[in-house]
């Protein structure tokens, strides 16, 4: 009788939180933008026959025409194709980094709260290690020696990025424990890693999901930066940090604007979408509004 008051209590919050949220027209309109974006990327083959990064330099800086409608690079590469299989990589790379990076800092924040003691304390001070440097200088550091590559800079999102959610869920994990359900567990012997991974983390899921919204709007604005820095993917690779850096000749900004314009549009309007979506959900997992 207890746990069918106490799902019924569960499905009542959450239907709560889904109509605040469709409520929310920012945070609607955010989600709708960002999906508009990303199904635009996913059906590119549908949308455009050509290759991003055929190189033809006859068709060097082609005005825009039925066949290439956003006209054609300094390379003569097709500027419409480039921005949907470059949104493709540039996508991927932030929500898989922010995916696997929050993943990873929930299970360390979760042991870390749970077991406590010596535990707890050696995880916090390896969090206070990477803390102790500003994450952009220690992404370039770690770039400059680990090369350029998809992989790569996937790898060094995560393994800089965790360390947020792991003090955000620890924090939360803490505040659970003490909860009256948990001695209850503990007494009808379900093991540890079951209350952790079973009972206490997914308590602390709306933590998890609004780092994820914040981390991919990040991890999209690194990636422009260290590809036009060129530390990022490789130049052969098409993204839309690359556009950036394929268009960072004064020239080609002068006299052919859109090749630079087009692609930050792309990424300011990606980002602002996942901003609005997330606000969104911060809103609803506000504990003080419920």
């Amino acid at each position: 009788m207890a746990g069918t008051k106490m799902q019924k209590s569960q499905d009542s919050i959450s239907r709560r939180r889904m109509q605040k949220l469709f409520s929310n027209k920012l945070a609607m309109f955010g989600l709708a933008l960002t999906l508009i974006i990303t199904l635009l990327c996913l059906f590119a083959p549908l949308l455009t026959d050509s290759d991003p990064n055929f190189i033809e330099m006859s068709l060097r800086y082609e005005a825009a025409s039925p066949e290439h409608p956003f006209g054609c690079d300094q390379s003569g590469r097709d500027v419409w194709a480039r921005l949907l299989y470059g949104g493709r990589i540039s996508i991927a790379i932030g929500l898989a980094s922010a995916l696997c990076a929050n993943v990873l800092g929930a299970v360390i924040g979760c042991i870390s709260g749970y077991a406590g003691g010596k535990v707890d304390q050696i995880l916090m001070y390896c969090s206070e290690i990477f803390s102790c440097f500003p994450d952009k200088m220690l992404i370039l550091v770690i770039m400059g020696f680990a090369g350029q590559g998809v992989g790569v800079m996937m790898l060094v999102f995560i393994f800089t990025g965790w360390v947020g959610t792991m003090r955000m869920v620890r924090s939360r994990i803490l505040s659970l424990k003490q909860e009256v359900f948990v001695e209850s567990c503990k007494a009808i012997g379900i093991r540890s890693t079951s209350i952790m991974f079973r009972h206490l983390l997914p308590n602390a899921m709306g933590v998890f999901i609004i780092n994820i919204t914040s981390n991919v709007a990040g991890y999209i604005l690194s990636e422009a930066g260290l590809s036009f820095l060129g530390l990022g993917v490789p130049k052969g690779v098409a993204t839309w940090g690359n556009m950036l850096n394929a268009a960072r000749n004064l020239s080609t900004m002068q006299n052919y604007s859109m090749l630079w314009i087009l692609p930050g549009i792309a990424i300011s309007l990606f980002v602002l979408g996942v901003n609005f979506f997330g606000d969104g959900l911060r809103d609803v997992f506000d504990v003080t509004q419920e």
